[in-house]
């Protein structure tokens, strides 16, 4: 589906919704456009206002020196005939300019022949005296001559302008200049505005209509706005890149979704396998039910499916205790677990008493299936079958105790207080890891008394850590069991697994925790 439109005129409508005028990109760039075209034609008003000033002043002195040079010849004839009539006419004629202030004829000995003077002009301001005050006074001498002598002085015309005239039409002038530089300024505002609206201000709200139009939920789908001729300027490369980001978030979406549909599947399937690893364990009342043992366990795992094994399976015989580690965490360590479970109660009832071919068959079933699920797993694992003294022995001897295969030390402690490590290195070899491991198997026999406690444990007790890294240990346990043994075995493990916690603090737990203590009664 082509989801591409087309930017039309009216697109603006639906972007600039809800966005006050004022704050609109095109009234700020058309403000700031009109502000900054002011500044300039005010500045450049000033520039071409000081130019006019100083032509006005240049033009007054000019004009006024050439008339006063056309009227010199008839002010000399008039001032040396000391005709009145021809002097008033010459006067007359300069005070005719709206300029004048004050002209005077005069003669040789300073008399005036002829006089203008006007006595209603405001007083000029200071600034208009600053500007033109220096150029108000004029004064040309008279010279005549008669039947070929050399000239001689016969008076002076004086003329004295007005400087506030001269500011008034100086204001009127620069009226006219800051008037046309506004209109100036303003034209080429809205032409500025305008060519910057077409070019870019106008594609900008086309790309916000886009934007605001965006799905969330379904970003690949925007309607990606067309802007033509600017397919290779950086408008065009910003809703380029734009596209390439609603397409990357479209599969990032498209990703998550799978992601959660396979974290509920796998979810679902970890549920399963949690619960059948639960419903597999043995309950209390079997526990209860065993003669001659007080049983206590814990197992915790470290992720939502543990790979940690046991198992204690009563039979007419005895009891079969199994405790294993399987490598590393999740589904595939917690399916291992369940098939050495399975293939341990299932070489129980086949009555298999021989602990060298128990762990041969399992060795075997567990390394084919771990090849052809082809992830690599095996299990350390420890078998432990008890039986309980016959009268004759008693009360010498309470129990008896085989025990077979590689796993973690198993700790004894003695009801009079002395303390046994019994190591299975020597014991076994880890099931599955080599096809043939028959000839690694060994075994030993322990008898028990009444009170002895035996405790079975993966390394998730021994290797917890604290936030400064340090174990918990297998010294450390060893004082937990030896300070309680004379307690119950639930009083024991609840002990243990407390201060293992305490010890681990707000640390988290990077193993499974699995605790087993069997107490002879």
């Amino acid at each position: 589906m082509d989801t591409r439109v087309r930017q039309t005129d009216g697109a603006s409508t639906d972007a600039t919704r809800g966005i006050p005028f004022t704050a609109s990109l095109t009234f700020r760039q058309a403000a700031v456009t009109l502000l900054i075209v002011a500044v300039l034609g005010l500045l450049a008003g000033m520039v071409e206002l000081g130019a006019d000033w100083k032509s006005m002043r240049a033009e007054i002195q000019e004009h006024t020196h050439r008339s006063l040079e056309l009227v010199s010849g008839s002010a000399a004839e008039a001032a040396f005939q000391f005709n009145d009539e021809l002097a008033g006419q010459v006067v007359d004629g300069l005070f005719a300019h709206r300029e004048m202030e004050q002209v005077v004829l005069r003669d040789n000995f300073g008399g005036v022949i002829a006089e203008r003077q006007r006595h209603d002009l405001a007083e000029p301001g200071a600034l208009v005296q600053r500007l033109f005050g220096d150029i108000t006074r004029y004064s040309v001498n008279l010279s005549h001559s008669v039947g070929g002598a050399s000239a001689s002085s016969v008076g002076a015309l004086e003329v004295t302008l007005a400087p506030g005239e001269i500011g008034a039409r100086f204001v009127e002038r620069g009226l006219v200049i800051f008037v046309v530089g506004l209109a100036k300024a303003v034209i080429i505002s809205a032409l500025v505005v305008l060519i910057f609206f077409f070019m870019i201000t106008r594609p900008l709200i086309g790309l916000h209509t886009a934007i605001t139009r965006i799905d969330p939920t379904r970003p690949g789908h925007w309607p990606r706005p067309s802007f033509p001729r600017h397919e290779k300027d950086e408008l065009g490369q910003i809703v380029t890149g734009l596209d390439n980001l609603m397409q990357a978030f479209q599969q990032g979406l498209e990703q998550r979704d799978r992601a959660r549909d396979e974290n509920m599947r796998l979810g679902a399937e970890l549920d399963v396998s949690r619960r059948i690893q639960q419903i597999l364990l043995p309950s209390r009342a079997e526990l209860d039910a065993i003669e001659g043992l007080d049983i206590a366990t814990h197992m915790e795992a470290a992720q939502e499916v543990g790979g940690d094994y046991y198992d204690i399976l009563s039979h007419e015989d005895g009891v079969r205790i199994g405790i294993g580690d399987v490598t590393g965490h999740g589904l595939e360590s917690g399916v291992v677990m369940l098939m050495t479970q399975s293939a341990v109660r299932t070489l129980l009832t086949s009555r298999e008493k021989d602990m060298v071919r128990v762990m041969d068959v399992l060795n075997t079933t567990i390394y084919n299936n771990v090849q052809r699920m082809g992830c690599g797993k095996n299990l350390t694992l420890a078998l432990l079958d008890y039986t309980m003294a016959t009268a004759a022995e008693l009360p010498a001897v309470a129990g008896h105790l085989r025990i077979s295969g590689q796993h973690e030390t198993v700790i004894i402690a003695r009801h009079d207080g002395h303390m046994e490590v019994v190591d299975t290195d020597e014991l076994g070899f880890p099931i599955g890891l080599v096809e043939e491991m028959a000839h690694f198997v060994g075994e030993i026999n322990l008898d028990l008394h009444q009170g002895d406690v035996v405790v079975l444990y993966t390394d998730g007790i021994t290797e917890a850590a604290d936030e400064q890294h340090r174990l918990y240990g297998q010294d450390r346990l060893m004082e937990m069991i030896a300070s309680h043994r004379a307690e119950s075995a639930e009083f024991i493990k609840d002990a243990i697994i407390n201060d293992v916690k305490r010890h681990i603090g707000n640390q988290t737990l990077y193993d499974d925790l699995t605790l087993v203590i069997l107490k002879q009664k």
